[in-house]
C-alpha cells in the first residue's frame, strides 16, 4: 500500500502511534485475496453482512471465512435502515446470517452502520427511536452482552439523528471522516474518556489482493487505547 498524504504527514506517521491497518469491503470489491492482503500489512477488516430487513451482501460468507482463514480480526457490518425496514425486521435479518457463519463473540465484532444514504427523508426523531430499538434488540435476542459498534460520520450524525435521547455512547465508534490528520468526532463521543475505536479515514485506497479501491481504517486497538479496552 503506498502512503497517503494527509495535511504534510504520510499514513506511515500514524501507524507509528500504534494504529493498526484495517479495511472495509463489501460486494462492491469483488473477489478479495485475503492473502495478499495480509501479506500487505492489513489485521483488520469490517465486511458487509446486511442491509434493512431482507439484503444480505452475496460475498459475506465467502469474504468473511476466507479472511478469517489468514488471521485477520474481522467484524460485520448490518447498514441501517431507519424507516424502509423495521428495528424488528432488521433484528431478524442480522441474527440470520450471523448463524451463517462461526461468530465468535469473544474476538469477532458487530457494526451498525448509520448513514444518510437511503435514510434521506427519515426524521432525526425516528433514526434515534429506530436505531436505538434495533441496538436493544441485537443485545437483547441476538448477541446478549455484546458491546455493538456504530460507524458514523459527525457531517450526518449531529443532524440527522437526535443522539440526545439516548445514551449511544456505551457503543463503540468507528468513525468517518477522509484525509484528515485527526477525525472529527460526533457530538456523542466528543467528550473527555471517549475516543474513536475504528477511524475509517480514505475511501480511495489500494491494497494488494482487492482490485480497484477500497476503504481503509485505522484501529485503534485495545492495547493501545484504554477507552476501548474498559468496555
Amino acid at each position: 500500500m503506498g502512503s497517503i498524504f494527509i495535511k504534510g504527514k504520510t499514513m506511515k506517521t500514524l501507524e507509528k502511534n500504534n494504529y493498526e491497518k484495517g479495511v472495509d469491503v463489501s460486494k462492491w470489491q469483488g473477489n478479495i485475496k485475503w492473502n495478499e492482503v495480509i501479506n500487505d500489512g492489513i489485521k483488520h477488516a469490517f465486511i458487509k453482512m446486511t442491509e434493512g430487513g431482507t439484503y444480505t451482501d452475496p460475498q459475506f460468507v465467502a469474504n468473511w471465512n476466507a479472511a478469517k482463514k489468514t488471521g485477520i480480526s474481522v467484524g460485520a457490518y448490518h447498514y441501517f435502515r431507519g424507516a424502509s425496514s423495521t428495528p424488528e425486521e432488521q433484528t431478524e435479518n442480522i441474527r440470520k446470517n450471523l448463524t451463517s457463519i462461526a461468530f465468535d463473540t469473544t474476538k469477532d465484532w458487530l457494526a451498525i452502520d448509520v448513514e444518510k444514504r437511503g435514510n434521506e427523508s427519515v426524521t432525526p426523531d425516528a433514526m434515534a427511536d429506530n436505531l436505538q430499538n434495533l441496538l436493544t434488540r441485537i443485545k437483547r435476542d441476538v448477541l446478549p452482552n455484546f458491546d455493538v459498534i456504530i460507524y458514523c460520520s459527525s457531517g450526518y450524525w449531529d443532524s440527522g439523528v437526535n443522539w440526545k435521547k439516548y445514551d449511544f455512547s456505551v457503543h463503540r465508534l468507528w468513525v468517518a471522516h477522509w484525509n484528515v490528520e485527526k477525525p472529527r468526532l460526533p457530538k456523542t463521543w466528543d467528550k473527555p474518556g471517549t475516543t474513536w475505536f475504528w477511524w475509517q479515514h480514505s475511501s480511495k485506497g489500494h491494497v494488494q489482493g482487492i482490485q480497484g479501491e477500497v476503504d481503509l481504517d485505522w484501529v485503534n486497538t485495545p492495547s493501545t487505547n484504554s477507552y476501548c479496552s474498559i468496555l
